[in-house]
């Protein structure tokens, strides 16, 4: 053959023609070899063996039929790439380990590609110094002279062949080539088929594992599905996906708060093996964790064990209604993660999305119920008995005293919905209180609260206004918000109607009035009050402008504290010399003063009730 002639070095001048399509005759005793040799490769290829046993066979015989020590194999993967497959070395037996991890064929490696391009033997005479083999693989094998023989099949080469004798030299003859190569085309046949039952083989236990996986995965789902159906809560659902994993299950919420978590008890765990925040903070666990989405439900993180990252995590994403709520680890504590493990996990994360949507639909139906009712009493739109009667299905105890605390909120400057900002209230009275959520309505520009009080007097309504000052405090930081007004004492359901439309009105006068950064109870207005409900607010400003306007006019100030210390003393003199730190004589004669400026006794009751209403406009006015 040309390419052979070529490779060997052939001379073109010879008798032989080396275009001609006849090959040289290999003698009767090395075609009787070759054919032993394949009765024995036929056997081995009949019993179905393994591919590996059955390449380091066709090797050896290879070798015994050259002469030479050593072999080895290599087959065409999907890739195109030529990787070791099997060898044999007489002094040194299997050394299969040792040629797979090598590779054929790569750029560099000039005689791989000839054997592949010209589908033909090739022999390297001088190993070590011809400039086609990888010169740093023939240091390495220590090969002095080799002979790469193609295996084709279908007009295409799926192997390679390689033949040597280590560390010696060794003159490969133009019979020894024929040899080789009839061998490897013969053998090539044998080689595809073991291929492909090779593939076919494990084709067929991928199918079965997959079967079994889907088997598996099938009565996982069942299990889980079946026990939200009976009931089960999250706890319980927790619980149930650490037993089909064997290993310990923690459900996060976004901040990586635990809701709940379970382990094999056989592990002895007291506590959650939660992903430290270190872990968290590493740069490759935080971008897996950000990737997560429906095209890649769950990572392991971290991807590799490394000192002072702890256990690894299979974590994967949960989400509701398209928004992420936090994440369901599998911990790796006892037994290796396996791929099985994210399949349980994304299945348990699909059901726990459910429960978890299907309970926020529960509270949220509950809530709503709970603010309509809360609706009905403050309208007043249904009977007393009814009221009563549905009360404590919602929590309420109508028989209790409660007061109602009205936020005014800004609704233009608001991003959050109705129900969002409501539930914001709600969350935030129950943290500062220690109480579960109260009901509360949202109502345009105004969430209107109903707190109970442990007692029916003054002092407890002082209580919860300290508590209600706080509240405001924390809510100001998310909600754009006006004055927060507390109502009286609501100790019937009549009550409420009443208190719910006296605090709409002050909420109007205290826009009007600008008591945007204040917390005021009902009582603390007294007659402004009566003033508010008879709509004659700009002539109550008037009044207590004019009342005070002459004092105003001839005084540094001093005058006119002391008649406000005065009314506020209930019209005593020493409590008010007490109050202001003087002499009770310099309050009579300030007051005489007064008298004199004002052509009015401070001291009788009329003038005093007068000065009480004005006092108190100019104080709500912030004047």
């Amino acid at each position: 053959m040309t390419s052979t002639a070529q490779s060997t070095g052939a001379d073109p001048t010879s008798d032989t023609d080396p275009s001609s399509d006849t090959d040289p005759m290999v003698t009767p005793s090395r075609e009787r070899a070759v054919i032993s040799a394949f009765a024995e490769i036929t056997t081995e290829a009949i019993t179905d063996s393994r591919l590996p046993d059955l390449l380091s066979l066709v090797g050896q015989k290879l070798c015994a039929l050259l002469g030479v020590t050593r072999c080895s194999v290599y087959l065409r993967h999907s890739n195109g790439s030529y990787r070791g497959a099997a060898g044999f070395c007489q002094e040194a037996g299997d050394i299969t380990e040792a040629v797979k991890r090598q590779v054929s064929g790569f750029d560099g490696d000039l005689f791989s590609q000839e054997v592949i391009t010209t589908r033909a033997p090739v022999v390297i005479a001088d190993a070590l110094n011809d400039p086609r083999p990888h010169r740093r693989t023939m240091a390495h094998w220590d090969v002095r002279a080799m002979l790469g023989v193609p295996l084709t099949f279908d007009d295409a080469v799926i192997g390679l062949i390689f033949v040597d004798s280590r560390g010696r030299e060794h003159e490969f003859t133009p019979e020894d080539i024929e040899v080789a190569e009839l061998f490897a085309r013969l053998s090539a046949l044998f080689i595809s088929q073991a291929m492909l039952n090779t593939r076919l083989r494990g084709q067929a236990a991928e199918i079965a594992r997959n079967n079994a996986t889907l088997a598996y995965l099938a009565d996982v789902h069942h299990r889980l599905t079946s026990a939200v159906l009976e009931g089960a809560n999250i706890h319980r659902v927790v619980e149930l996906l650490s037993e089909l994993s064997a290993k310990p299950v923690i459900l996060y919420n976004n901040s990586f708060d635990v809701l709940a978590w379970a382990a094999p008890e056989a592990l002895k765990l007291g506590t959650p093996p939660v992903m430290s925040e270190k872990v968290r903070a590493t740069a490759s666990v935080r971008q897996a964790l950000a990737e997560l989405s429906v095209s890649t439900p769950s990572a392991i993180v971290p991807a590799q064990l490394a000192v002072g990252l702890g256990r690894r995590h299979l974590m994967c994403r949960m989400v509701i209604e398209g928004k992420q709520t936090g994440f369901l680890g599998i911990v790796e504590v006892g037994r290796s993660l396996e791929a099985l493990d994210a399949n349980i996990a994304e299945r348990g994360a699909t059901v726990l999305a459910l429960q978890m949507l299907s309970e926020r639909r529960q509270i949220e139906t509950e809530g709503q119920a709970r603010d309509d009712y809360l609706s009905d009493l403050l309208r007043n739109s249904r009977d007393k008995e009814h009221l009563v009667r549905r009360g404590p299905q919602f929590g309420i105890d109508l028989t209790n005293p409660h007061v109602l605390v009205r936020f005014t909120v800004d609704d233009a400057t608001d991003r959050l919905t109705a129900s969002a900002i409501q539930s914001l209230v709600t969350r935030t009275f129950a943290s500062v209180m220690s109480i579960s959520p109260p009901p509360a309505v949202r109502l345009p520009g105004a969430v209107v609260v109903m707190v109970r009080l442990e007692s029916d007097d003054l002092d407890e309504v002082g209580r919860v206004r300290d508590h209600v000052s706080t509240i405001r405090d924390r809510l100001s930081d998310d909600l754009s918000l006006g004055a927060t007004l507390i109502s009286g004492i609501c100790r019937t359901p009549v009550d409420y109607p009443h208190a719910h439309r006296a605090l709409r009105e002050m909420g109007s006068v205290a826009e009007s009035f600008g008591w945007d950064k204040r917390v005021m109870t009902l009582d603390e207005l007294g007659l402004f009050r009566v003033i508010v409900s008879s709509g004659h607010v700009k002539e109550a400003l008037h009044f207590a402008h004019s009342f005070v306007a002459p004092v105003r006019q001839h005084d540094d100030g001093t005058l006119l504290a002391t008649w406000r210390a005065f009314v506020t003393a209930d019209g005593k003199v020493q409590a008010t010399a007490s109050a202001l730190e003087v002499h009770e004589n310099t309050i009579r004669y300030r007051l005489g003063r007064i008298k004199e400026i004002a052509r009015r006794d401070p001291t009788s009751l009329d003038c005093l009730l007068s000065a009480k209403m004005a006092f108190q406009v100019l104080d709500l006015a912030g004047q």
